[in-house]
């Protein structure tokens, strides 16, 4: 999935962001409508990924995300997305 493809999924607000790098990353810089949940403690905040709607997932270089992914899928949610590239990727596009 692209940038462009996620900024327009923002867009039409059909899409939760999810930031599962830790908080001081996410301070550091993150993708604007994008809530932070530790990969470490997302088994623990399943309560914070939305149900009703497509979710994206990014980390900083797309392993954590890949993680949260299988995570978030053998738990039951259906419509997630792993964004496959990170914040280092979304932050260096024009």
């Amino acid at each position: 999935m692209d940038k462009a493809v996620v900024e327009e999924k923002i867009s039409k607000e059909d899409v939760q962001i999810i930031d599962v790098r830790g908080k001081s990353e996410y301070k550091e810089g993150h993708i604007d409508e994008a809530v932070n949940v530790f990969n470490g403690t997302l088994d623990e905040n399943f309560g914070k990924v939305a149900k009703d709607k497509e979710v994206i997932i990014y980390c900083d270089s797309g392993n954590r995300s890949a993680v949260a992914y299988s995570l978030l899928v053998a738990n039951g949610f259906e419509n997630i997305s792993n964004y496959g590239v990170g914040w280092t990727d979304w932050s260096q596009e024009g």
